[in-house]
């Protein structure tokens, strides 16, 4: 389905400058991003186990294929996993990182959640 690319093209002109400018402003601490900076209406981060393990949640379904009907395939939710790796990886190329989808809105759950780990200065 050609999901790393359009994972890429959804997040790369509008996403990926929001999460550099919060990655900036906490300049770098994972710690503090998923505790203060990854808070708002739509969106809650989380530190499972600090300086390697978080939690992204999303309160709706943020894809905008979902959002207008063109997928409802719970699939789907796998082009917003590799959006999350895409991101991270731009953030910080010389870490490497594991997403894992928790639950989403599409497989029934009340929200889109994701664990990262964060294995840092490793390729």
């Amino acid at each position: 389905m050609g999901y790393k690319k359009e994972a890429i093209d959804c997040v790369k002109d509008h996403i990926l400058p929001l999460h550099k400018q919060i990655y900036d402003k906490y300049e770098g601490d994972f710690d503090r991003i998923y505790s203060e900076g990854y808070n708002s209406k739509s969106y809650q981060g989380r530190v499972i186990e600090p300086g390697k393990v978080y939690e992204l949640s999303y309160l709706e379904c943020s894809c905008p294929k979902v959002k207008c009907g063109l997928r409802s395939n719970p699939e789907q939710c796998e082009c917003s996993r590799q959006s999350i790796l895409f991101i991270l990886s731009q953030l910080e190329p010389d870490s490497r990182f594991d997403v894992r989808i928790e639950n989403t809105i599409l497989r029934g759950g009340e929200r889109c959640t994701f664990r990262i780990t964060r294995h840092a200065g490793m390729k």
